[in-house]
């Protein structure tokens, strides 16, 4: 069921002398209720109006996890960094989890977190104190704004399938030259009442 929005879009309007945004306004409506009710109001010039697409970067539960606890390869550096003596690579799933250890270690190895040792080449070690969660970061941006100023970065995550875009659609508007507080419905189809 559409819900009829041409009386709240006026109340809205009137109480307002600039541009509103739809998804502001009526941030719980569906953008078609919002545009049907934005054609009636300005088929009659009482509000003018522009749609605004826009692309919005979604997190996966696999990144939300990520941007709460840290990447896997962050979650092998700490687990490496805190085993003192240096830790067994077959141990690593058991600390940090089996999807995490398999992922995370080659990561860690690329970035330099980590490292073999010397002497015994089961033996994983921590290559530096510490370490900048970078992916963690931006999925913490994207996760808060949307999007990430970087196209690269959204391109990479999307390949990681770590985050998916959704469209978004919305409207901008004002009052039109012939704005009016209500709406009156004019009659468009003639009844056999209204000829006798």
């Amino acid at each position: 069921m559409t819900v009829d929005l041409t009386s709240q879009v006026l109340g809205a309007l009137a109480e307002s002398d600039g541009l509103l945004l739809s998804n502001v306004v009526f941030p719980s409506v569906v953008s078609t209720a919002v545009k049907s009710a934005l054609d009636r109001l300005a088929s009659r010039e009482m509000v003018a109006y522009r749609t605004i697409d826009q692309e919005n970067a979604i997190l996966t539960p696999e990144a939300e996890g990520i941007a709460a606890e840290g990447s896997h390869e962050a979650k092998v550096f700490e687990a490496v960094r805190d085993a003192v003596e240096g830790l067994k690579i077959a141990d690593l799933p058991s600390k940090v989890g089996k999807e995490s250890a398999k992922v995370g270690q080659g990561k860690a190895f690329k970035e330099g977190w980590i490292k073999k040792d010397k002497d015994h080449k089961d033996l994983l070690r921590a290559a530096t104190h510490s370490i900048k969660d970078v992916s963690r970061e931006q999925l913490q941006t994207i996760q808060k704004t949307g999007t990430y100023p970087d196209p690269k970065v959204i391109a990479d995550l999307r390949k990681r399938k770590l985050v998916t875009m959704q469209k978004d659609i919305s409207f901008e508007f004002k009052k039109g030259p012939k704005f009016a507080k209500k709406f009156v419905k004019e009659e468009t189809d003639l009844t056999a009442d209204m000829l006798a």
